[in-house]
């Protein structure tokens, strides 16, 4: 047995199923347009390339059935995790509006005309002999003329507030964000981005997300070109 000529033959091979691999992967890519002498084509272009909108198709579709379904949506609305990060964040920020002047929504003359009618309305259904004594605009005058700050806090019951807006985010959250995702059409915006990608982003896109693949089946070559070289020696010697 020559141990150095089955060395070579081993390391040929290896090297063979490395660069063949290495080669028919560049091949998904490359040309980026077809090359061609007058109209004949001369190499074809890259079946990624050449196949991009129906790449692009399908990714739309894998993430709207899979990814970015109604289901899967709902199930990541409804998580735990996330359910105590938006109840985390709405009490925050209904306890900040609650502790907003009502003067920030309304003004001076909205509350006083408001408050007025209030007032002429229980005066004239509980105090009905007092009725003939005070009207609205005698009241909204004179509610006018105080300075009463008043908060809203001051007028709701913080909790209660607090229990109904959020049960009325969540349940929106539940049933209609899933809707509005569907309708916005997810697939087609997600297909069209992949569309509009050119073919050197693409190539970039797709070598990053599965760099290590291609470099295992560049291996995977090499062992399987040095395995062919190496029983080669014997079938030949």
């Amino acid at each position: 047995m020559n141990f150095e000529i089955l060395a070579i033959s081993t390391g040929v091979g290896a090297t063979i199923g490395y660069v063949t691999n290495y080669i028919a992967i560049k091949m998904l890519f490359r040309p980026y347009k077809p090359v061609k002498i007058g109209n004949i084509t001369v190499f074809p272009q890259g079946i990624i390339p050449r196949e991009k909108h129906t790449l692009a198709k399908k990714v739309g579709e894998v993430v709207k059935n899979y990814i970015l379904s109604e289901e899967e949506i709902k199930k990541i609305i409804t998580s735990k995790e996330v359910q105590l990060e938006i109840e985390k964040f709405l009490n925050e920020k209904i306890e900040n509006m609650l502790d907003r002047d009502i003067q920030e929504f309304l003004t001076k003359e909205e509350i006083a005309e408001k408050f007025a009618g209030i007032i002429e309305k229980i005066v004239q259904e509980k105090f009905s002999m007092f009725a003939s004594l005070i009207n609205k605009n005698m009241l909204k005058e004179l509610l006018l003329k105080l300075e009463i700050p008043l908060k809203l806090n001051q007028i709701v019951a913080p909790d209660k507030v607090k229990d109904i807006l959020k049960k009325e985010i969540f349940e929106f959250l539940e049933k209609e964000v899933p809707q509005i995702f569907l309708k916005a059409n997810i697939d087609k915006i997600v297909e069209e981005k992949v569309a509009s990608f050119d073919e050197k982003t693409l190539e970039e896109m797709l070598f990053t997300l599965m760099k290590k693949h291609f470099g295992f089946i560049n291996f995977a070559g090499a062992i399987l070109g040095g395995i062919i070289g190496f029983v080669q020696y014997f079938i030949i010697s």
